[in-house]
């Protein structure tokens, strides 16, 4: 039991009965500390609130509440903390107001644990309670590109500059070649660490200590973030949706003076309303967000926005488009990838998957936009064929070039696409053999992948993780797709669909992947809602 206060960031770990390996970020409590606290709680899982049995439900606790809240987590577990120094009907009262104002949390708490670190009340019951918390929280999964919120850095004799902080996206190696995203410079890791043990890998989710080695680590701070060269789009603004604390002593606008916190970085920012003047206390909005110094972000990323004049938490969210280019007037983020592609054109697959945060599949070679966009460029590019018989490639984008190999009746011919005399492909004979297989879709790498391109560009065929399907076979899942929106109207998951339908999941993924593409569906986290085309 530790006394004095905390004005800094503390980290421990510690193995349970079980084996399993809990990591904590001890942060301070005290409202001048407010910063602190942000950065370590940015990266956790599992919330561990942390009430003093004396002292009750203070000013503090419920701004540290609010913020776990609007930065995502989860799940949590509350500690009614030196719980022998109280009499039992103080004890009743502080555990029966803790639990009523918990209540209302979005949070799922496991429950109020009532402990003393003297008498060893209530520890083994706490210690159970975060292991399951933490073996059912999520594991990250996102493009495979690892990314490093600086928490501490410190230098050891001998060795070099230190850093450590909460990994997420994916797992860092010894060798590994990073960038600091402030100043653009190259570092190596030397030697990696987690809970003080020397590791080859620190997978994505854990505590990591990262020696490292380069000209980059002479101004390396806490706040900066490492990543890997190239993985990350960085940014200097971005779309959010926003959702303001309900002891906000003012409605959000454009007035005032913000830091935006994300990870363990604070900086400066200026923030417009989209599509309102302003946002209440307790209320959702989407906002756009400026700053000076450029961020690796992507969709999805939990953002916080604290008023430097009142020196209050306004609120935090979710970031939609990390690089808007739709006018503020015109904007309505919601970050889908259609929204994020739209006016974008035509981009290389990397750069979309960059800007969407997404696995995506190319529309055409190394080519990704939104589906009017193709069809709207091969309408033009047919037109310009159809009037003149021909057309020189090399007058051509490099996107068109891909596309008109592609356009039904149009022969490459050396430097020029012109008109050929050949059968159309619409009515080619691997059409119908796709059309046979229904829904246990055939695997589509074992085809011609000259015609296959063009009944997928044509919109004829659809097809992911090597399996296809006709268009017919995805617009006859209509009376399914209906009937299991009747059973789940908030949205089916995967296993809805191949329990529904009678297949495995082999199948089940890549037609629910294409139900998405042709419009039918829409993912919305693990669930399918209804699409554009509905």
């Amino acid at each position: 039991q530790r006394t004095g206060m905390t004005i800094d960031l503390g980290f421990a770990h510690m193995t349970t009965a079980s084996g399993a390996v809990l990591s904590f970020i001890d942060v301070p409590g005290h409202t001048d500390f407010i910063r602190t606290m942000i950065s370590g709680v940015s990266g956790v899982d599992v919330a561990l609130l942390v009430v003093d049995a004396g002292e009750g439900w203070k000013p503090q606790t419920e701004e540290h509440l609010g913020i776990l809240e609007v930065l995502g987590v989860k799940t949590g577990v509350v500690a009614l903390t030196k719980c022998d120094r109280v009499d039992a009907a103080t004890l009743v009262q502080r555990h029966d107001e803790t639990v009523a104002r918990l209540a209302a949390s979005p949070i799922g708490w496991s429950g109020v644990v009532r402990t003393s670190a003297a008498t060893g009340e209530g520890l083994d019951e706490l210690v159970s309670a975060l292991t399951d918390l933490t073996a059912r929280a999520p594991h990250p999964d996102a493009l495979g590109a690892p990314r490093l919120f600086v928490d501490r850095v410190f230098t050891i004799k001998g060795s070099g500059t230190v850093v450590t902080g909460t990994l997420d996206s994916a797992g860092l190696a010894v060798n590994d070649t990073l960038v600091v995203a402030r100043t653009r410079r190259e570092v190596r890791i030397r030697s990696l660490q987690t809970h003080g043990a020397g590791v080859a890998l620190c997978p994505p989710g854990s505590r990591c200590a990262a020696n490292l080695v380069g000209d980059g680590t002479a101004d390396i701070v806490r706040g900066d973030a490492l990543v890997r060269p190239g993985s990350w789009f960085t940014t200097d603004v971005f779309d959010a949706r926003i959702t303001t604390l309900a002891r906000l002593r003012q409605p959000l606008t454009h007035r005032g003076s913000f830091t935006v916190h994300v990870g363990s970085h604070f900086q400066s920012a200026t923030v417009r309303i989209i599509g309102a003047d302003s946002i209440g206390a307790a209320d959702n909005g989407r906002v756009r967000v400026r700053f000076r110094v450029p961020l690796p972000l992507r969709p999805a990323d939990r953002f916080l926005l604290r008023d430097t004049g009142t020196n209050t938490t306004v609120g935090g969210g979710v970031v939609l488009d990390v690089d808007p280019v739709t006018r503020l007037s015109r904007a309505d983020p919601d970050g889908t990838v259609h929204s994020i592609m739209a006016g974008r054109g035509f981009v290389t697959l990397h750069e979309a998957e960059l800007l969407t945060g997404r696995r995506l599949e190319p529309v055409v070679a190394k080519w990704y936009a939104n589906d009017d966009v193709v069809e709207a460029a091969r309408a033009e590019l047919m037109s310009r064929i159809s009037s003149t018989s021909e057309i020189a490639l090399a007058g051509l984008h490099d996107h068109e070039r891909d596309l008109v190999a592609g356009l039904p009746g149009v022969v490459v011919d050396g430097d020029v696409a012109r008109l050929g005399t050949g059968p159309s492909v619409g009515s080619h004979p691997l059409l119908d053999e796709i059309r046979s297989w229904g829904i246990t879709g055939p695997a589509s790498a074992s085809l011609d992948r000259n015609v296959m391109r063009q009944l997928v560009q044509k919109g004829l065929v659809f097809e992911h993780d090597s399996v296809a399907f006709h268009v017919d076979t995805l617009n006859d899942q209509r009376g399914s797709l209906a009937r299991l929106w009747a059973d789940h109207p908030d949205g089916f998951l995967v296993s809805h669909l191949r329990e529904t339908l009678g297949i495995t999941r082999k199948h089940a993924v890549p037609l629910a992947e294409c139900l998405d593409k042709v419009g039918l569906t829409r993912r919305v986290g693990d669930v399918r809602v209804p699409g554009r085309r509905w």
